[in-house]
């Protein structure tokens, strides 16, 4: 069986973050964004205070000048960091960027400019407009250039070598041959290649890394080369392959790139993002941008905090109903595969008696193991209810792929290669495959796996906030109607 690839996450993490030090271009991009906005504001608060240009009712001492830019400052990150300008921005191309900076400082101006109406005299809004362009056309073109200036600092030194991306390169022998060509068109990237991992033992040596293994290693490559990035090429392609090896590298945190040859075969399995001056395809990208990463992550505590403190009275109810019809415990405990094949235990109301191995006995419609309450539960789904304190914990979030037990985790991998895909996003106490459920899908068969594993990787290649509405508000339709998984 494949295994679950839980060791390695912790270790590359922290040697990405040693390395994000001298080399991120999150970082490089950070350090520069603080420079410009700090002087951009001082530029703004000297032509509006000191120059002369506008009339000054008081210009602002020293200690109010920094207090002022150190606040102004943290806002912009802030509003930068929301728009997703702190991701991997080396993959996009410069007017995209900036177009992004753009639309931010002007959705950042606006709230300043309903602050400053909303509490100032009319000495500020008598001047707002022209105060407000000002400032706006400041942060553009000073954000702009240090933006310009810090990623052409940055391909300079990945084109020299001073920056590089320890990578293992997986393929086939072909597939090999064509990428390293493609490297070399590509040094301003910055890939080192540590070493490459054949699908055959038998591959010829010759290419300018060393064969250090084959895919069936590739858990233990892992961790003794601990690459950054992971480039895939298998010419002519080998589906299967390719998916057994992005499941194996599911939840470790490593960049995943293919050639385009390989589209076909990943597409409709994986969302995939064209990287800005090269061929290569990334898998996986980043789905929610910052700002909607952290509404949903408001929206999960909310409604958890709503569900499990508003209804208490009603959930005591249905403890002493599960104690008078079979006695304790009134919860049901089980360890569940989460985000990035981490473990975590999950809370349920027990619908069933104590009998069998939970962990890998498959639960059946009709099973007579389920009690009278925890027929009308499981019927209405009230059995889940303990898992928003999940939620609460970060283990879960209210929509996503349904957390499975480890046993069928690893069976299910050797059913169908693509399954530990479903760990890189948090599972969910409803989804879209719970909402759009069929009967003949709850079966632990190669045919059913592949139904569910296309369920959720629809919702996870579509993933939004309008999405994860739909399934909460479809998920209350199918409680009312006793419909569903």
């Amino acid at each position: 069986m494949v295994p679950i690839v839980t060791q390695p996450v912790p270790l590359l993490s922290r040697l990405r973050w040693r390395r994000r030090w001298r080399q991120s271009p999150v970082l490089f991009q950070l350090a520069a964004d603080v420079v410009t906005l700090a002087a951009a504001t001082l530029l703004y608060l000297w032509v509006r205070f000191v120059s002369g240009w506008f009339d000054s009712v008081a210009v602002p001492t020293g200690w109010e000048v920094g207090s002022i830019v150190g606040v102004l400052t943290s806002y912009w990150l802030f509003l930068f960091w929301l728009s997703g300008l702190y991701r991997d921005w080396y993959s996009r191309p410069p007017v995209e960027e900036l177009g992004v900076v753009l639309r931010t400082v002007l959705i950042g101006i606006a709230i300043l400019v309903v602050l400053v109406l909303g509490d100032s005299g009319e000495f500020y809004r008598s001047n707002f407009r022209a105060v407000a362009a000002l400032y706006a056309g400041v942060l553009v073109f000073g954000v702009g250039a240090g933006r310009v200036v810090a990623r052409a600092f940055q391909r300079y030194l990945r084109h020299n070598g001073i920056i590089r991306i320890p990578t293992l390169v997986v393929g086939n022998a072909h597939g090999v041959e064509r990428l390293f060509a493609e490297l070399q068109r590509m040094p301003h990237w910055g890939y080192h290649p540590v070493g490459i991992v054949a699908v055959d033992a038998q591959m010829v040596h010759g290419f300018p890394a060393p064969v250090v293994g084959t895919t069936r290693e590739l858990s233990q490559l892992l961790r003794r080369y601990l690459p950054e990035e992971v480039l895939l090429a298998f010419h002519p392609p080998e589906p299967d392959e390719l998916w057994r090896v992005v499941g194996v590298l599911s939840g470790t945190g490593v960049g995943i790139k293919i050639l385009p040859e390989l589209y076909h075969a990943a597409m409709g399995q994986a969302r995939i993002q064209r990287l800005y001056g090269t061929r290569l395809l990334e898998v996986n990208p980043e789905l929610l941008r910052p700002w909607q990463a952290f509404v949903k992550r408001a929206v999960d505590v909310v409604i958890s905090l709503f569900v499990l403190v508003g209804g208490a009275p009603f959930w005591l109810l249905i403890a002493l109903a599960i104690l008078v019809d079979s006695g304790p415990p009134i919860l049901f405990v089980q360890e569940r595969v989460g985000k990035n094949g981490r473990l975590f235990r999950l809370y349920k109301f027990r619908t069933m008696l104590p009998e069998g191995d939970p962990d890998r006995t498959w639960t059946q419609s009709q099973d007579s193991r389920v009690t009278r309450v925890g027929r009308w539960l499981r019927k209405m789904h009230l059995d889940e209810v303990p898992q928003f304190w999940n939620v609460l914990k970060g283990e879960m979030s209210i929509v996503g792929p349904r957390p499975e037990r480890p046993y069928y985790v690893e069976l299910f991998t050797q059913m169908v290669p693509e399954y530990p895909r479903r760990h890189c996003v948090k599972p969910g106490i409803t989804g879209w495959w719970q909402v759009c459920f069929r009967a003949e899908w709850n079966n632990p068969t190669v045919e059913g796996v592949r139904q569910r594993v296309a369920m959720d990787f629809y919702y996870i290649e579509n993933q939004s906030l309008a999405l994860d509405l739909e399934i909460m508000l479809r998920t209350v339709w199918v409680m009312l109607t006793g419909k569903g998984a």
